[in-house]
């Protein structure tokens, strides 16, 4: 049976690659690519002649199923445009589907948009979360950013150069004092970094291009604001977007001026009241 080999690509400067990258890609007897032709770029580069099929969000499921018949005696490998899969593309689907056939999935570290921006970010990072790309419709994108702000933690996205501003006045709107770190054409010959607010932002992107990460920094809640209903609610909140009791309790602990034994008290007692 063969191996299904998740590999991480450059996310601009195609010498961002590693020797088992080279190695794989070259070994394998399929490459699922996100788009061939972007693929194709990077194989020409190193001199790699492995036979490439397109795996996107476009045919994916229409492919999953010759991409399984092929894992039944070959190895595939799984890229994307850049960066590694699974991130903000449909490579989720086919690890499912892998893994519940029983062939074997292998990751292959790359390089990342999220760890890089990260590694470069000027805020305190004990923790972050990421959404990938934000909805496109103004409802849905003001109930996004409303979403993250409780949890108190940096947020990182991506986004088009076409729907920047729009983000950007968004978050101006709701959040004037936020802090934002912006990456855009990361390791590419344009490559350019930006910190500031959202408003500094909109003055510096006057006509943006290229793709952008963006770091949002996490708000500073305002404690005193918040009453034993406040905080009960967000407990309930917390506890919907999938955090665990230890975590909320961190976040209680902060919001609630609490000792940590009194703010695990008092999720538990919470959540176990609401079952």
């Amino acid at each position: 049976m063969g191996t299904l080999y998740i590999v991480g690509t450059p996310i601009g400067n195609l010498e961002d690659i590693s020797f088992r990258v080279i190695r794989i890609l070259s070994e394998v007897d399929l490459i699922a690519a996100e788009d061939t032709r972007v693929t194709e770029k990077l194989l020409s580069r190193y001199d790699i002649k492995t036979q490439k099929t397109s795996f996107n969000k476009d045919n994916s499921f229409g492919k999953i199923p010759e991409i399984l018949n092929t894992l039944i005696n070959h190895d595939v490998a799984l890229t994307t445009d850049a960066g590694t899969p699974g991130i903000s593309d449909p490579g989720y689907d086919l690890v499912k589907e892998v893994n519940s056939a029983g062939f074997t999935v292998v990751g292959i570290p790359g390089p990342s948009a999220v760890t890089t921006v990260l590694s470069m970010c000027p805020f305190p990072l004990e923790g972050f979360i990421f959404t990938g790309f934000p909805p496109r419709k103004e409802g849905d994108l003001l109930k996004f950013l409303k979403h993250y702000e409780a949890l108190n933690l940096p947020v990182v996205l991506f986004e088009s150069p076409r729907r920047i501003r729009n983000l950007l006045e968004k978050i101006a709107l709701l959040y004037p004092d936020r802090s934002v770190f912006i990456a855009r054409e990361m390791t590419k010959i344009h490559e350019e970094t930006f910190h500031g607010t959202s408003s500094d932002a909109l003055v510096h992107f006057i006509e943006p291009k290229g793709e952008f990460t963006m770091v949002l920094s996490k708000i500073k809640v305002e404690t005193n604001l918040l009453n034993q209903t406040d905080i009960l609610k967000l407990i309930r909140k917390l506890s919907s977007d999938g955090l665990g009791i230890k975590e909320i309790s961190r976040e209680i602990a902060i919001v609630a001026k609490l000792g940590n034994s009194g703010a695990y008290k008092l999720v538990l007692d919470t959540l176990t009241d609401d079952e």
